[in-house]
């Protein structure tokens, strides 16, 4: 038989007994497993439900598995496990959890944190720190022993109900608080520059933290779908690039990222100037470019409009699109200095005033998510280089 020792100290709340300490992730990962609701049947005419959990999502188990890799990847909250107490008891004030390795039976169920401990089946159960040491994963966990299913089902639905969903404006305008550089603290602040800039086409138009800045406001759009379509120009992958980062400048030696080949850039244009800390040149083509969009369409891009589809959330993304395409045809990427050279309002106008987009267009569109590639394929028609 094989044993965990723990240290842990008890809790006492109106649900009863439980009690919180700390384990390796690979420990806990051996031990556990997800009570996943099910329905088994008894004969003919009785049925019974087994089980508290949802299905696993694989998604987002191979989120947080490229998570986990990352430099300062972290699990603050616990996973909450039940145990029968055939499997748990006290020795000299510690709780050993005692289990048949050679069996490989599982003798926990886990009651919430499933996608976090699964996540670590595909990566690995240890990191390196900043002395590069090889060091054990661990997670906080909180362990019920020997309650009813009654009782692991309410502690499953009292964490699930009362979780609110995190608005993703509010994620990215904490990016500000960062101190390292990424694709979302990048497109952040280019946000908010533009939102907050008299002069620019985005002036007032961004709802900060996802809600209007006020009751008559008229604020359109969302600073996340902003970032959003902004990283979808610099990054493949955000994370991945972060992350990226965090380790060079943890690193004596610098070296480049993937992605930098000439198919890649002409996919994600803004790229090159994102890895050479050139935000500025960034900011000054998104302005130019929708500068010209709310000269070419100035009644379509007023935020006063309401009927037209062009200053919605599904216009700004037919809008990014364009851009992305024009950037990846007839900017100078590849230079070595990475300016765009041919960046300036009157560029971009005279591209869009090429477009045979009909204005209607702007008005007979439903704002439905599958209308932004409809409305990207009628902005591009009639755009070329000459």
């Amino acid at each position: 038989m094989k044993k965990l020792v723990l240290d842990v100290f008890e809790v006492n709340q109106p649900i009863g007994k439980f009690y919180y300490g700390k384990i390796k992730a690979k420990d806990l990962f051996e031990i556990a497993e997800s009570d996943v609701r099910r329905l088994e049947g008894e004969g003919r005419n009785v049925e019974k439900y087994l089980g508290v959990q949802r299905p696993l999502k694989t998604a987002r188990v191979n989120e947080i598995t490229n998570y986990i890799t990352t430099v300062d990847s972290t699990f603050p909250n616990s996973i909450i496990i039940s145990v029968d107490s055939d499997n748990a008891y006290f020795e000299s004030g510690k709780l050993v959890l005692e289990y048949d390795e050679a069996s490989k039976a599982k003798i926990a169920k886990i009651l919430d944190g499933q996608h976090r401990l699964a996540g670590f089946e595909k990566a690995d159960f240890y990191y390196v720190n900043e002395f590069n040491e090889k060091k054990d994963f661990e997670l906080l966990v909180t362990i019920f022993v020997n309650v009813d299913m009654d009782i692991q089902a309410k502690v499953f639905t009292m964490v699930n109900q009362n979780q609110t969903k995190v608005n993703k404006s509010l994620v990215y305008d904490l990016e500000s608080l960062s101190k390292s550089r990424s694709p979302w603290k990048t497109a952040h602040e280019i946000a908010v520059f533009l939102n907050s800039k008299d002069t620019s086409p985005f002036y007032r138009r961004v709802k900060r933290l996802g809600v209007k800045s006020s009751k008559d406001a008229v604020e359109p759009l969302t600073q996340a779908a902003f970032v959003n379509n902004l990283i979808n120009l610099i990054s493949h992958n955000a994370q991945d690039d972060r992350n990226f980062i965090l380790k060079t400048n943890n690193s004596l030696f610098k070296s480049k990222p993937d992605l930098l080949d000439e198919d890649s850039l002409r996919n994600y244009p803004f790229r090159f100037a994102f890895f050479e800390d050139k935000d500025e040149v960034m900011l000054k083509v998104v302005n130019h470019y929708f500068k010209a969009v709310e000269l070419t369409w100035k009644n379509e891009w007023d935020k006063s409009t309401k009927d037209s589809i062009l200053n919605k959330t599904i216009g700004l993304i037919a809008l990014f699109k364009l851009l992305n395409f024009i950037l990846g045809k007839y900017l100078n990427l590849y230079s070595k200095d990475y300016v765009f050279e041919k960046s300036s309002v009157d560029f971009f106008t005279k591209l869009l005033n090429k477009s045979k987009v009909k204005k209607e267009t702007f008005y007979s569109m439903e704002a439905i998510s599958k209308s932004n590639v409809k409305l990207f394929n009628a902005l591009k028609e009639g755009i070329t280089l000459d």
